[in-house]
């Protein structure tokens, strides 16, 4: 993102339609489960959008340094399309069956629901990772031995070559062979955080503004350091590594070309998606567009000390009140002093009923009303000099 760093780029389906706002139009399907008994650490969630032309992360992701049951590889499909590869190497297959143009952060929030790791990291689905890469994540969180993860927001570096992927490469450090342009902070390439901050803070923003090429997991991340989690750019040495497509829509650091252009839906700041700025810069913490699952897992997990509170805590669904419960609720303000008159009319005495009377018009107005009452029963009172 950052950059014109437009990679992976995929033409719409011309027989689908150009945007879909239909949120009931997703069908998220569980094509395979991690079927270990041991419950990961780490989830790493890989995006695909019927793009991609080399699927070798998954094998840079089997040779990791630390024990295969301690991390699981989760395979998102915006559409429909699996290679048999995805199947036989991956631990999840998840399918979302968009139509018109991608979503990603639907496809995260698709992960994140169905992963079982304490950290879930999302990261480029074609980049080659270093063997220590799963190892350095476990060391940031303090998951190394035993105990709970630290709250943390871990960015990790991604290196960008002009030259396409070699096939048959199998050693890191044949890495050296190639030119690399110079280091910089990719925020939408590769972020780990905890599942429960990913979860309390209501997951990644399905908001429309993030449909199309200008999103990424930056949106969840800065809004996590909104609420007081740290982020910490991950040590250079285990940096992600991502070779050019062959022959892609646009390519890194090229022109300006309106094919690549059509995958950008709204406006940005820099090439980052607008919103995410916004919320970023004014100290928001949660999506604009939460996920109704994730909502509904977020707000299972409070905690409310009494059964009196609860009447508030669950009094209205997601949307809040409604245009008519408020408009009900403003006509009712004016009159609730006169509640009690509804309810102990007989009760009061005179004295009290001017009392309230007072509240409601208040002094100025109840001062001239007992002026024209005084004026009126005076009047009354005085004898008839006219006979």
């Amino acid at each position: 993102m950052g950059r014109m760093a437009w990679t992976c780029l995929r033409a719409v389906n011309p027989s689908r339609p150009a945007l879909s706002s239909d949120k009931d139009s997703m069908q998220v399907n569980v094509l395979k489960r991690n079927e270990r008994t041991t419950t990961p650490k780490v989830s790493l969630i890989l995006l695909d959008w019927s793009c991609r032309e080399s699927l070798h992360a998954l094998d840079w992701l089997a040779k990791q340094d630390v024990p295969r049951d301690q991390y699981e590889l989760m395979w998102v499909e915006l559409y429909d399309r699996v290679p048999q590869e995805v199947m036989d190497k991956a631990d999840v297959v998840i399918t979302c069956g968009q139509e018109g143009m991608y979503h990603k952060h639907e496809g995260y929030n698709a992960g994140l629901l169905h992963s079982r790791g304490q950290i879930i990291t999302v990261c480029d689905s074609d980049a080659v990772f270093p063997p220590d890469f799963v190892a350095s994540i476990l060391r940031s969180f303090k998951l190394d031995g035993s105990g709970e993860p630290v709250p943390l927001v871990l960015m990790h570096y991604e290196q960008r070559s002009q030259s396409e992927y070699p096939n048959g490469m199998s050693d890191i450090r044949e890495l050296r062979n190639f030119a690399w342009f110079p280091l910089w902070p990719n925020v939408g390439a590769c972020m780990s955080i905890r599942r429960s901050d990913a979860i309390r803070f209501g997951g990644f923003d399905e908001h429309e503004s993030y449909r199309g090429y200008l999103c990424g997991p930056y949106d969840l991340g800065w809004r996590l350091v909104n609420a007081g989690i740290p982020e910490v750019w991950h040590d250079e040495s285990v940096t992600l590594w991502h070779f050019a497509h062959p022959n892609p829509v646009g390519a890194f650091c090229q022109p300006f070309k309106r094919k690549m252009w059509r995958e950008v839906t709204y406006p940005h700041i820099k090439h980052h998606a607008l919103m995410a700025v916004e919320a970023f810069s004014t100290g928001r913490m949660h999506p604009l567009q939460e996920n109704p699952e994730i909502h509904k897992l977020r707000m299972s997990l409070r905690r409310i000390g009494t059964k009196f509170e609860e009447e508030y805590a669950w009094m209205t669904g997601v949307r809040g009140f409604t245009p008519w419960q408020r408009f009900k609720l403003h006509l009712m303000l004016p009159f609730e002093p006169l509640k009690p008159l509804y309810w102990r009319a007989r009760s009061f005495t005179t004295m009290q009923l001017l009392k309230i009377l007072k509240v409601v018009v208040g002094p100025e107005i109840y001062d001239k009303i007992k002026a024209w009452w005084h004026s009126v029963r005076d009047k009354k009172a005085a004898p008839n000099t006219e006979s």
